[in-house]
């Protein structure tokens, strides 16, 4: 009975360290071979690839309190480490967009507490193995101004940490920081004109804010619009006069192939955090070739965390009931013992 139960005991620790594995390493990899290969035509020197990363809202300090806020920290910051690692050896980007929400209490953050995160952020996004351009533009959890007031004083902050010019220049692309948050964009001085190829980069969506829009593309003229903040994967068409908003969800693994005169695009890029209460999670990546007349955009997706999470909280309740089984197993078998009283082999 003895050696049975060993041998039990033993395969089922092989199973958990198999599916531990699998959870923590295996997935990334075969979540990469779904993706698809976006890639540079053969002998397109003009060709720019630009991966977007949206809303990472590393979890703070606050929301849980520790020892749990460590292991959440970790198992949180550490997926979105190993997804990007996997994204960039994947698609080997020459620009980094970074679409705001980088924490989630950034603009509730005392100066220690913003430190911190920065470093965390540098943990998770700086191991890139070749030169690369960032761009990073401010989303509501890094300085208010959705459910809170707009906190100036964190404004401040992410432009001192994240220093870039309003127009960020990459080859023959020029990258357009829009806060809509603040009302604040790039106006180019009243004598001079951008030939470039223009990207806008907001965190809140652009085109449904029709105000605001009109007076961005009156000064600026972006070409595309990317955008963050609701966490899906989708895109809107409209025409050049910001008229019949249509809006398209892009789920799949399919490929969104953009030649510009036409329609006013704006993409949703999805979040990059399993947190974030939704099962679609992914990065944005784009092709700009052919001289900049052609877009095409996918998402590489990343797999569920949630999932792997739930069937640890399984392991560990019925590890405890092993546990505990055992336990009272012995202390019956110890009772019987001191009280003379027959000992059963099976409770």
């Amino acid at each position: 009975m003895y050696i049975r139960r060993n041998t039990a005991v033993k395969y089922c620790l092989g199973i958990v360290l198999g599916a531990t594995l699998y959870a923590e390493v295996i997935v990334y990899y075969i979540q990469a071979l779904h993706w698809q290969n976006l890639q540079c035509q053969v002998g397109d020197k003009t060709c720019t690839k630009i991966l977007f990363i949206a809303d990472p809202q590393i979890q703070g300090e606050l929301a849980v309190p520790p020892p749990l806020s460590y292991l959440f920290n970790w198992d949180s910051d550490r997926f979105v480490k190993m997804t990007f690692s996997r994204v960039v050896r994947h698609f080997e980007p020459d620009v980094l967009v970074y679409l705001g929400d980088l924490m989630d209490e950034g603009s509730i953050a005392d100066s220690e507490q913003y430190s911190h995160y920065i470093k965390r952020l540098s943990d998770i996004f700086d191991n890139i193995p070749y030169p690369v351009h960032q761009i990073w533009v401010p989303g509501d959890n890094d300085i208010g101004g959705e459910n809170e007031p707009i906190k100036w004083d964190k404004v401040k902050l992410f432009h001192k940490v994240f220093a870039q010019p309003p127009i960020v220049a990459v080859k023959d692309i020029s990258f357009y920081r829009i806060n809509a948050i603040t009302h604040a964009y790039p106006k180019l001085p009243e004598n001079e004109t951008d030939d470039n190829f223009k990207i806008a980069v907001s965190h809140y969506p652009l085109l449904i804010r029709h105000a605001f829009i009109t007076e961005v593309n009156k000064h600026t003229h972006p070409d595309i619009y990317f955008c963050a903040h609701d966490h899906e994967s989708k895109y809107t068409t409209q025409t050049q006069r910001f008229e019949q908003n249509k809006i398209h969800q892009f789920n799949g693994n399919e490929i969104l192939d953009i030649g510009f005169g036409g329609h006013v695009y704006e993409i949703y890029v999805p979040t990059c955090s399993y947190r974030m209460g939704t099962s679609k999670i992914g990065y944005g990546a784009a092709i700009l070739d052919y001289n900049n007349t052609r877009l095409r955009y996918t998402v590489f997706w990343s797999p569920q965390r949630f999932l792997y999470l739930f069937g640890y909280l399984v392991l560990l309740v019925l590890g405890i009931a092993y546990t505990a089984a055992c336990i009272v197993k012995l202390f019956c078998q110890s009772y019987c013992r001191s009280t003379s009283l027959p000992v059963y082999s099976k409770l």
